[in-house]
């Protein structure tokens, strides 16, 4: 950049001013936009849209019930073992919510000090999605924060005679 008199000057452009694509008297290859009201309101054969409308079934009252009940619970389990991993509770208090593997894997990452970011601070749960995989089982991915930092977690919940449990846990 030049100066005069001891001001800058604005940056030359390098590139061409941007034109507007009009079909008949633009750059070969612009196409004519699509008018949306009177295009066709069918999304494929009529095939497709059975398999379309079976695979996103319309959710009853009891699958709306049993998603919130997951939903609460896996906040709550994954809370908690994040707090467990932190060491701010023990990892036995995991034992009426988590399977035995779940809790021994919990008190390892707390003893051993090796969850990602642990010295940026403790870990605060940010979200939470729960994909119910089958009727008694969901799949539950989860973000938390450490500092500025964001990291994620996945685990299983399944639900058993005494209700839902922590199946699995893993933190990234």
């Amino acid at each position: 950049m030049a100066s005069e008199g001891g001001f800058l000057l604005p940056a030359p452009r390098f590139e061409p001013p941007l034109q507007r694509c009009r079909p008949e008297t633009g750059p070969p290859g612009c196409r004519p936009r699509l008018d949306r009201g009177s295009a066709p309101r069918s999304s494929g054969s009529p095939g497709l849209q059975r398999v379309l409308r079976s695979s996103h079934a319309a959710k009853n009252g009891q699958g709306d019930e049993r998603n919130t009940a997951a939903g609460q619970f896996a906040r709550g389990a994954l809370r908690m073992a994040l707090e467990a991993v932190d060491g701010r509770r023990p990892a036995g208090h995991l034992g009426p919510f988590a399977e035995p593997a779940v809790v021994a894997a919990v008190r390892t990452l707390a003893s051993a000090r090796r969850s990602p970011g642990r010295e940026l601070g403790t870990a605060t749960l940010t979200r939470v999605d729960v994909i119910m995989v089958e009727a008694a089982a969901a799949e539950v991915c989860a973000g938390y924060d450490r500092g500025g930092r964001h990291f994620a977690l996945a685990a299983r919940i399944v639900r058993g005679r005494s209700g839902w449990r922590l199946a699995a846990f893993r933190v990234c």
